[in-house]
């Protein structure tokens, strides 16, 4: 037996709908569609497509170990499975990396698959669907502090505690954390921070979308859909100083704008309107323009029935480049960086983005004072496109305040014990 995974699109009460499923085929040609799977899927993946791709792709490689321990007859194996199942699946994939000395996946990366795994057996258990796993048991979750060798280096890659409290799987974020998100370093991208990664990137196409996620909040899925030329909506959108023309026509004369509007389509196909950094667009253009024309070429080579005009960021061989391009070249950068120490990722430029944000628009006194402002807060919702950003306003209203505290010098971490202090101690 071997299973496929398809991508289905179709209408159901009055929604379009579209997700992977997973077809079981066995020896004797029969497909079998794995219906518990695929109305996990419908049920839980079908307003993104990524998401989509990773819980399926999760649970289709779990059922494919599953399958190759044997014992597999029909296509209803998929019940028999066990707590300790999920568990094993966990370390033969640890075990695997650890033995080819591999840093991927890592050990979060693992647990987010399993956790996806165990949150459809507690799904089907709850639809009533005849299970063996038992959901109030943690025992399908792997020893990685015993087992793992990454783990004992987890410092090096990421810089700090890994944190899996982000994954649902049905029961409390505290219990299933190994290490409490309370307890993850609070602090954005340094000014240095940023620059290191610029220069480690192999193409400038990175470094100028870098710089545009920086300068918006955007995800990298909206990041990379930027046009050359805008249609539409977007029909305003040039590269510099040729948008200036399109922005300031019906304009009295008030100077060049400082930001220009681009609506994205990005998480769950949610379309939101954010503003762009005109400064940065200049910068952006200024140093990544000179390379464009020629990768253009190459993409109307290619694909001369598409145009060109909707893709902006094209790496060195004229592909447009996509979210996991750019998490492969984030990650090949940060090891030729060879920094024990950096653990940024290109997403991290959203939390600078909305620190940066409340440090703009609030006083040093108000940020210290957790001050809630629902316009501020209102905006930086629609920047960054969350649907509820209270929690998230007031994360980085103290992450705006402990950064500026310790760039202020007002934590001093000497305790104000000077040497004559010191000295006393030793003479005791």
């Amino acid at each position: 037996m071997r299973i496929e995974r398809s991508l289905v699109s179709y209408s159901f009460e009055e929604r379009d709908l579209k997700h992977h499923v997973l077809i079981l085929k066995n020896r004797n040609g029969t497909e079998v569609l794995l219906s518990a799977v695929n109305l996990y899927l419908k049920d839980r993946a079908f307003k993104s497509i990524k998401t989509s791709e990773r819980y399926s792709s999760a649970i289709k490689r779990f059922l494919e170990f599953i399958i190759s321990k044997g014992n597999c007859i029909d296509s209803t194996f998929w019940r028999n499975v066990r707590n300790s199942d999920i568990r094993e699946w966990q370390g033969s994939i640890v075990n695997t990396r650890d033995s080819e000395m591999k840093q991927r996946p890592n050990d979060e990366t693992i647990f987010q698959d399993a956790s996806i795994v165990f949150d459809f057996y507690s799904w089907a258990q709850k639809k009533n669907f005849p299970t063996l796993t038992s959901i109030t048991s943690s025992s399908w979750k792997y020893n990685y502090r015993d087992e793992s060798k990454l783990l004992s280096n987890i410092s090096v890659f990421s810089g700090e505690c890994p944190d899996y409290s982000n994954i649902d799987i049905g029961i409390k974020r505290g219990h299933m954390s190994r290490c409490s998100r309370k307890h993850k370093q609070v602090t954005i991208m340094s000014t240095e921070d940023i620059q290191s990664l610029m220069k480690a990137y192999n193409d400038p196409v990175y470094p100028a979308m870098l710089m545009l996620a920086l300068a918006t909040g955007m995800r990298e899925q909206g990041v990379c859909s930027f046009p050359y030329i805008g249609i539409g909506i977007n029909d305003h959108i040039r590269s510099y100083p040729e948008i200036l023309s399109n922005l300031t026509q019906g304009r009295k004369s008030r100077g060049e704008p400082n930001t220009f509007p681009f609506t994205v389509m990005e998480k769950g196909s949610k379309i939101r309107t954010l503003e762009v950094n005109m400064s940065a667009w200049k910068v952006i253009c200024a140093s990544y323009l000179p390379f464009y024309y020629d990768r253009r070429k190459l993409f109307q080579s290619k694909h001369s029935g598409i145009k060109p005009d909707n893709t902006f960021f094209l790496n060195k061989a004229g592909v447009p480049v996509t979210p996991k391009m750019i998490a492969d070249r984030t990650y090949s950068a940060k090891k030729k960086l060879n920094d024990r120490n950096f653990r940024w990722s290109f997403h991290n430029t959203r939390d600078w983005y909305a620190t940066s944000f409340i440090i703009k628009h609030l006083t040093t006194d108000q940020i210290n004072a957790s001050h809630y402002d629902a316009a501020i807060e209102d905006a930086l919702r629609r920047q960054l496109g969350h649907e509820d950003i209270r929690t998230t306003y007031m994360h980085y209203v103290r992450v705006a305040s402990l950064l500026l505290a310790t760039q202020s010098g007002k934590l001093d971490f000497s305790l104000g014990k000077d040497e004559n202090f010191w000295n006393s101690i030793k003479n005791l």
